[in-house]
């Protein structure tokens, strides 16, 4: 593990040593995120100062993707100075990484910033999102929990009140009947659940109250207390009464939601800017915070990602810690959160200074800020099985949804498939 213990000394290195000549460092992302949030974010910091040059590497083509490169660079000596990961495959990377001395715990990093200054940008929850075994190998850049775009016009036709969203799923469930009954060519929601990967799962188990894995992230927990069981009860129910589609692909229900065809969306507020792109005027876009059945201890998975230092040369340890703290600082999140709609991660950027009035003025945006307690770890499962795992599970969700298994089946192949990968 690279606890980096020259964190004064990396201090001073900053900008005495940076100012003598620049540093440049090289970073990964995806391709997803390089040209909407990283391009605009790299040549704002690359002008605003002379110190240091930040480039990218060619990007991954996705999470998953990611992950591979950063073991590959990691096996090869290959890495780039520093990397955006997302947090579900955050620990398992960090893990393989710190025992080889390739990752940096950035906490040493954030002390040497003086007294307080973590607690002025960063609540506690938000920073454990990229804490590993009590390090900080990440630092939260983009954040996003579920929530529920709707069609305000719907709503009216169908003879609902607009300005009053439902408050629990049997509210929503009688929402997307009355929708849904407007004619065939309406389709009544979309969820995150069986498309893609694992995140809306994970939404069902913690909204209960409840976790996916142990504390040390080596444990299934999902099937505490009945909560894998809870979960498939209610994905069959989005499926009968919600009528969530399992026959058409993410990309058919999106399209019939931006034409109008749609009444709820539940996604990332992520493509919160693109959404309402495509909607443009064609009707009354708004959003709304997601539903939970656990008021009181219901969490939301984060999804995004989070930054980290791989390099090893404590020249640009620093310069990447400064392009680190730009990024995730009050105006790298402000930008952010305006070209995409992520949740700032900077306490900062809530305040009138930053995008206080802009989310005062524009409430369709300002539902991530309004969950931000709601925000709870987006688990990994240990080992190289990840993607394998949910491919399978989601075959179990969607079997459950369409009859072919009975929720308790359902509930006890979900563990089955984890426990029996996760020793692979």
């Amino acid at each position: 593990m690279l606890r980096f213990t020259l964190a004064a000394a990396a201090a001073t290195l900053a900008f005495s040593t940076l100012a003598e000549a620049k540093i440049t460092i090289t970073c990964l992302t995806n391709a997803g995120h390089l040209t909407r949030q990283h391009e605009p974010l790299m040549a704002e910091f690359n002008a605003m100062q002379d110190e240091i040059v930040v480039e990218y590497a060619a990007p991954a083509k996705n999470y998953g993707d990611t992950h591979l490169k950063m073991f590959r660079g990691s096996a090869t000596n290959t890495l780039p100075d520093c990397a955006f990961q997302a947090y579900n495959q955050l620990p398992s990377l960090a893990r393989a990484l710190a025992e080889r001395g390739q990752i940096v715990d950035m906490t040493p990093l954030m002390e040497a910033e003086g007294e307080g200054w973590t607690e002025a940008n960063y609540s506690d929850a938000m920073l454990d999102l990229g804490r590993v075994d009590g390090a900080q190998y990440g630092m939260p850049f983009n954040a996003s929990v579920i929530q529920w775009y709707y069609n305000a016009d719907l709503f009216r036709q169908a003879g609902l009140d607009p300005d009053n969203f439902p408050t629990d799923w049997d509210g929503l469930f009688d929402a997307a009947q009355k929708i849904d009954a407007l004619g065939d060519d309406i389709l009544p929601m979309f969820m995150w659940l069986i498309n893609g990967d694992d995140w809306g799962f994970q939404t069902l188990i913690l909204q209960q109250g409840g976790r996916m894995m142990s504390p040390d992230g080596q444990a299934v927990a999902f099937d505490e207390n009945d909560h894998a069981l809870e979960a498939m009860k209610m994905a069959k129910r989005l499926h009968d009464e919600g009528g969530l589609r399992t026959d058409l692909d993410r990309e058919t229900q999106f399209a019939a939601f931006t034409e109008g065809r749609m009444g709820l969306w539940g996604l990332s507020p992520a493509g919160a800017r693109n959404m309402q792109e495509r909607v443009g005027a064609q009707f009354d876009l708004r959003s709304h915070p997601f539903t939970v059945w656990n008021d009181a201890e219901g969490k939301l998975p984060t999804g995004g990602n989070a930054a980290m230092i791989t390099t090893q040369d404590p020249e640009k340890i620093a310069a990447a810690w400064e392009y680190i703290k730009f990024v995730t600082g009050p105006r790298g999140q402000q930008a952010t959160a305006e070209i995409t709609g992520y949740l700032p991660t900077n306490r900062k950027v809530l305040g009138t200074d930053y995008m206080g009035d802009f989310y005062a003025a524009n409430p369709y945006y300002a539902t991530p800020v309004m969950q931000y307690d709601r925000a709870g770890p987006w688990s990994g499962y240990p080992g190289t099985q990840s993607e394998k795992i949910w491919r399978e599970q989601a075959s179990t969700i969607r079997a459950v949804m369409e009859g072919e298994l009975t929720p308790e089946e359902g509930a006890a192949q979900l563990k089955d498939i984890a426990v029996d990968l996760m020793k692979r």
